[in-house]
């Protein structure tokens, strides 16, 4: 017994495609398909890549951020509080990863939405070796943060006496309005 089309008002679920015409149209479309469907996979894999790359900064593992660097993700790409890689390496004291930032090209003054830059996080925190490498790597050694605060005036309120002389040789000044 045959099998017999469903028709509504003349329309055919499926149109009789010919072989030919499909076979073209495959040929036509596929490889624009394809393409489309990598295009869109790519903003996802980039996304990963960052979010790999903010928590190799975060936790000090200095050869992934290397490895995820070579990839082609931004040094300076920033969280989603605006916190620059460095800057998160500067509050984290973690050198070896601050060194593979500066040497991928990282902005040495960066700062975060707050203006607080790398270098004066690691004052704040007392990292005596990341300030020193930051300070030769071009930092501004009197660059203020939103609220007026210096890097020598976090180590200062932090008491890290090391960091203050270090700062002080670099060339950062007391502000004279007291707002260190």
């Amino acid at each position: 017994m045959p099998t017999k089309r469903l028709l509504i008002d003349g329309f055919r679920p499926w149109p009789s495609i010919r072989p030919v015409e499909w076979e073209e149209s495959v040929k036509k479309w596929c490889p624009v398909l394809l393409l489309s469907s990598c295009l869109l996979a790519l903003p996802a894999a980039a996304e990963e890549s960052v979010n790999q790359l903010l928590a190799a900064v975060s936790a000090g593992r200095a050869d992934e951020v290397r490895e995820l660097l070579v990839q082609g993700v931004d040094v300076n790409t920033a969280n989603p509080a605006g916190r620059p890689l460095l800057v998160i390496a500067g509050f984290n004291g973690n050198r070896r990863t601050a060194l593979v930032l500066l040497a991928a090209g990282a902005d040495v003054n960066a700062v975060d939405a707050a203006g607080t830059s790398a270098l004066m996080a690691a004052s704040g925190f007392g990292h005596d070796d990341l300030v020193d490498l930051l300070v030769v790597a071009g930092a501004d050694v009197n660059l203020k943060d939103a609220n007026g605060k210096s890097a020598l005036a976090r180590a200062t309120l932090g008491g890290h006496g090391q960091v203050v002389e270090a700062l002080k040789a670099a060339g950062a000044v007391e502000d004279s309005g007291g707002t260190n």
